[in-house]
This record gives structure tokens, sequence and C-alpha cells, in this order.
């Protein structure tokens, strides 16, 4: 093996240039004294002081060390290269080429884990060594055996490149570049996303179909916004407002209905592993549009910890057409007009007219119509009841339980005014504040309060498992006067918005089909009669409880 006369790679040394005094240490610099024939010239006009010399001097930094300064380049060991992957071929002076493990890499040089059984010797010349990292080959050529040691029973070679440095850098952009990672994504957030999910085109398309006609949307409800007086969109009697309202409804929430029903059928087809691409696919796409209606907002974020609390009740009820700007409002009257929307106040009206159906029934008798509305919230069909009629055969006692003291804060508010102002002792409240978990536990729990003509709950059920449900409809049922009856309300699996309020609304109700709520009943009370009473859309049925 011939040598060759090469610097070794662990200490470049600098030397002075020749002709050239070397620069003198620290210690060896005089100060310059005042006056001294050293000193540079005052300019005119100046003070007899030296110049003040700003910063430190060059020979009082750190890094100095007398004569000579020594430099090692920088060294990164195998666990600082990230994601890329180095390997090194030697060829042997046998002719064989062995891979061996990196150690460290730098500029000038590699340290890597020698094969056990061949010998390295100390100031050898490699005639061909190459490094690559993945497919970058950074070094090819001879290289010089500088040091050879044992480091945890391996035998650690470094060696020096002879025919040219490597481009350490070229190396390290490499690693940065291949490790760097997407916030919350894996990679540049562009392979293996929680969106991605193969096929399922047709729920893809209507989504995105959908995005660019809110996009369109914004931008003409925009422009119509800022050609009008804010009277006309805020001002409820105008008729310029209904006239608007009703364009809205016939040209964007018409639309919304049909894509979001078309959406719905779309997901039912996918399994509960697609479902969860999908609810990202549809979420990156037009969740900021859904939520600009304040009823989603609400019932996305839960303040009360449920999302069908009284507030958004209200907005069923009274406020459909509400929102910050007009985009805000066409897109709160488009969800409230889905058909779970529409279900929601039909259900109000059938319990509304089957009270009014009572209160005629019992012209003449004297007795009084006793009520018990379960989760009541906002009480509106109670409110509507007692507004809308012109005069009352019978007096009525209507008991109002919920376990939000906000719901029933806001009932009263309304219900007390207008029982003073127009039916006095005809008509009396009982607000009953307690817990669902009482209401479930304890079926003494309206035992103080005597028997119903009518018990009703409309919502309530949606969030309880069967047995709990039957159970419950027990208890409620054995406070049913003689031929009373207990309303129970529950959506049906067919509801056809079910995607935006699993997807974007994380509500997730319990559906029961019309033969699992005869079950239900008739589970809880085998000797009432039994039927099913439904409202005009459909997707919100009562089975009715009727005493014998």
């Amino acid at each position: 093996m011939t040598q060759r006369d090469v610097p070794g790679d662990e200490i470049n040394t600098v030397r002075p240039v020749s002709g050239v005094a070397p620069a003198r240490g620290p210690e060896s610099v005089p100060p310059i004294a005042s006056g001294s024939s050293s000193a540079p010239p005052l300019a005119e006009g100046s003070s007899s002081s030296p110049p003040e010399i700003r910063g430190r001097r060059y020979e009082t930094l750190d890094g100095g060390q007398g004569r000579e300064v020594f430099f090692r380049p920088q060294r990164y060991a195998q666990s600082e290269l990230g994601p890329v992957r180095p390997v090194v071929r030697i060829t042997l002076p046998g002719g064989d080429v062995q891979t061996c493990n990196l150690r460290d890499v730098s500029q000038n040089g590699v340290a890597v884990e020698w094969p056990d059984d061949t010998v390295a010797d100390l100031g050898a010349i490699l005639e061909n060594v190459t490094v690559t990292f993945d497919d970058h080959e950074a070094y090819r050529g001879a290289a010089r055996v500088g040091s050879i040691r044992a480091i945890d029973g391996k035998q650690i070679v470094g060696v020096s490149f002879i025919d040219s440095l490597m481009n350490v850098d070229d190396v390290l952009l490499l690693r940065d570049v291949k490790s760097w990672m997407g916030q919350g994504a894996t990679g540049l957030g562009l392979k293996g996303l929680p969106w991605q999910v193969e096929g399922h085109d047709r729920f893809k398309g209507l989504v995105g179909e959908l995005r660019v006609f809110f996009e369109d949307a914004t931008k003409q409800l925009a422009a119509m916004e800022a050609s009008l007086p804010a009277a006309v969109i805020d001002d409820a009697d105008s008729p310029a407002r209904a006239a608007l309202v009703e364009r809205i409804q016939r040209e964007f929430v018409d639309e919304f209905v049909r894509y979001s029903e078309e959406i719905d059928r779309a997901a039912r087809l996918a399994s509960p592993e697609a479902l969860r691409a999908l609810k990202e696919y549809s979420h990156r796409l037009i969740q900021p549009y859904l939520l600009q209606a304040p009823s989603m907002q609400r019932a996305l974020y839960k303040p009360l910890g449920y999302p069908g609390d009284y507030e958004v009740m209200k907005y069923m009820y009274e406020n459909q057409f509400a929102g910050t700007s007009l985009f805000a409002k066409a897109m709160n009257l488009a969800i409230l007009f889905t058909r779970p929307g529409q279900a929601v106040r039909y259900r109000k009206d059938m319990v509304k007219r089957r009270l009014g159906e009572l209160l005629d029934a019992r012209a003449g008798t004297g007795e009084p119509l006793r009520v018990l509305s379960i989760a009541a919230g906002p009480a509106q069909e109670v409110y509507e009841l007692l507004r809308e009629r012109e005069t009352l055969p019978a007096p009525i006692e209507i008991y109002l339980f919920d376990q939000d003291k906000g719901a029933l804060t806001y009932a009263y508010s309304r219900l007390k005014r207008m029982r003073r102002a127009a039916w006095g002792d005809d008509v009396r409240i009982v607000y009953l504040h307690d817990s669902i978990k009482r209401l479930l536990r304890d079926p003494a729990i309206f035992q103080a309060h005597g028997l119903f003509d009518m018990i009703f709950s409309a919502g309530l059920f949606d969030y309880l498992e069967m047995p709990t449900a039957v159970t419950l409809t027990r208890n409620l049922a054995a406070y049913l006067a003689p031929r009373g009856a207990l309303w129970v309300g529950n959506m049906v699996p067919t509801s056809p918005n079910r995607w935006f309020m699993e997807m974007h609304l994380d509500w997730f109700l319990i559906y029961r089909t019309r033969a699992e709520m005869m079950d239900m009943a008739r589970l809880a009370a085998p000797d009432a009669r039994v039927h099913i009473q439904d409202e005009p859309t459909g997707i919100n049925p009562f089975v009715v409880l009727t005493r014998e």
C-alpha cells in the first residue's frame, strides 16, 4: 500500500505567511500610553484623551490561542442526520468492498465501524471510499486512515478525505427537507392525512359543489347587503325584509336543503372508518361557512354541556333569520329549514293543537286541565297556546320541568306577564327545577303534584338508551290520570340531515324506528293503549300511551 504526503483530518494548522511576522498573543501587545509616539495623532481640536475603543479588542476575544489557531470541522453523529440514511462503502486492500456503519461525519472525513475480520493500518491509504446520503453521493475518492480506537467493543476507524472536502451543508439541508413535518400532519400534510379515503366520489363531489355554492353566495349576499339600508335587513316588520327573506328562502335555503339531503344519502354508504375521513374532508371544505350560523355555533360549542339547549330551540322557534351578516342570517335560516328543523316546529304545533283540543273538551266541566312538560325548554307550545287562544273554556295547570334554570327563567319571564294580563287565575304555571339524573332515578319525583291529563316529552328521549327510556316511560305513565295520555317524541333513523349534525356539530341522537318506539311503550305500560302520532315531515313521531 502506498503512502501519500497529506495532512491528517484531526487538526488543521494555520501558519503565518512567509515574510510576515507572526501575530503576538494578548500578553505581548503593549498598551498605548497617552502621548506615546505609537499612538495615532489626535484630531485638531480634540481632547488629549485617547480615542474611545468600542467593544472588545480582537486579541481579547475567546478563541484566540497564542500564536496558532487550531480548527476542527464540525462533526455530526448519525443520530443528528434525522431520516437521511448514510452509507459508507470502502474498498479494502484486497479489493473487497465493505459497507460500514457511519458513526459521525465532517467535511473532511468520516468515522465508521470497521469490519471485525479486517485489520486497519494507521496512515494507510484507501483508494476508493464512497459516502452517500440516501440517493445523494457526497464523496467519492481516496481517504487516509487517521485514527483507530475501540468504543463499546467495536473498532472505530477515522478516515480523512484526500481528493476533496465534502459539502456537509448539502447533507444538512437534505436532512432538514426530509425531516420537516407539517403542523399536526404527516410529512408536508399531503399524504396519509385524516381526510383521505378511497372512493366515496359522490359525497366528495357534493361537498365540493356545496363549498363553491357557499363561496358564490358569500359574494352575492355581501354585495346585496352593501346596497341595502340596515333597516331592511334588521327590521322584522319591514315588507322589504319579508321579500328579502322570501328570496333567500327560494334561492339559497332550498338549494342548501337539496344539497344537504343528497350529501346525507351519500354519507350513509360509508363505513364507520370511512366516515371519520369524510368528516375531516367535509370540515376542511365547509365548516367555516356552516359555523357562521349562530344556531350552529351554539350547538357545536355546547355551553350548557349538550347541543339542543333552550337557546338553540329559541333559534328554531323565533329567531331563524339571525346572524352578524346577511350570509350568516341566510345560513342560519337554511339550517333551521332542513327537515329536522321543520320537524321540531311541527311537533311543537302538534302538542299545542292537542292541548287546545283537551281544553275544549273540558268546557263546562269546571275541572282544570293538568299538564306536565318534561325537559320543557322555552315552553314554546304553552306560550303559543296561551297567546293565540281567545278564550279558555276551562282552567289549566301547567307544570314545566327542566334541569336548565336559564330555560325556566326564560319561560317564566314570558308566561308570567301573559298569565297576569290575559288569564289571571285561570292559568296556573309551576316551574320545577331539578336534574335529569334525578328524573331518571327517582320514580317518586312528581308524587307531590298529583296526576296529569297529558304528559309530554318532545326531545329528551333522543338521548336515552332503550333500558333507561323504558324505565322513564313507565315512571311517567304512573302519573297519568284516567284517560290521560303520555306523548313521547323520538327522531327516526331516516332523518335526512344526520351528516351535518354528526360530522359538523358532534350532535348524536339515539334514533328509533316506529316499531322500536312501540316496543318501548308496550314494555313500559303493557295495559296502556298505544299508537304512533306522526308530524308532517314523518321524521319526529310521537308514541302515545293512553291510560284506560
